[in-house]
């Protein structure tokens, strides 16, 4: 029997990147997952890879009632809810003089009101299952870098609400955890890795003295979600080779 048999996870931003390969990883793992994202053709791919155990439905975390809709939709297509991940993000790594309210309306839409909507939309079935939430954060919130204000405001602040749903979810025997990766290897991150400069002041800054991969962050998130943290809740795991110590 494998680890997570029978359990229905739904992972936003699970067509590439971090969210791939989380949904992989628990699908190896036995369990049904459904992946969310805004690229049909994307999520049609990586579904097909999962079989019977996947499912996609295509949306933007950022949009109100986009939410409550994933959770029915999952519920309607596995019948029930036991383990969210909220992946998806975007990023403004530039000046905050660059940046328009417009952008920083959609990075926080997309970073802590999403997925705000889909911890409260997911909480009575995760109540009936006893299950766990983790959110994706990033080691940026640990550390002070110029040109990231919003970003890592956004994160900071889905850090926080991770503490006090923890709070707040726990007498209902449900887990909120975070995990926080370093920079990895994504199409998200592609700009910054090719830029040598900024790729040399990291790997230096790294104790590991490189930079991360998908499935390391997925493994990471699997141990969260496991009956091995049955007891841990409201942390946030660094999952970035010891940057921002």
């Amino acid at each position: 029997m494998k680890e997570f048999d029978n359990k229905v996870v739904l992972v936003t931003g699970g067509g590439t990147g971090i969210g791939k390969a989380i949904a992989s990883e628990f699908v190896a793992a036995g369990a049904r997952v459904v992946i969310v994202g805004r690229r049909k053709d994307v999520l049609v791919q990586t579904s097909s890879e999962f079989g019977s155990s996947g499912a996609y439905i295509t949306g933007d975390i950022s949009k109100s009632g986009e939410a409550k809709k994933f959770v029915s939709e999952t519920i309607e297509t596995f019948g029930s809810l036991d383990i969210l991940i909220n992946n998806a993000g975007t990023a403004s790594l530039c000046p905050l003089a660059d940046v328009s309210d417009d952008e920083i309306s959609q990075i926080f839409r997309t970073n802590v009101m999403g997925p705000m909507s889909l911890c409260r939309e997911a909480f009575p079935f995760l109540k009936k299952s006893q299950g766990s939430i983790i959110n994706i954060s990033t080691t940026m919130t640990k550390g002070v870098v110029p040109g990231s204000a919003v970003y890592s405001s956004s994160k900071a602040a889905l850090d926080h609400m991770t503490r006090i749903l923890a709070a707040e979810f726990g007498p209902s025997g449900v887990r909120v955890n975070a995990v926080a990766p370093g920079l990895t290897v994504t199409d998200m991150t592609k700009e910054a890795r090719n830029d040598d400069e900024m790729m040399n002041m990291i790997i230096s800054q790294t104790p590991m003295g490189r930079i991360g991969e998908p499935a390391e962050i997925a493994s990471a998130v699997l141990m969260m979600s496991s009956m091995k943290a049955a007891w841990v809740t409201g942390q946030i795991l660094q999952a970035g080779g010891g940057i921002m110590l």
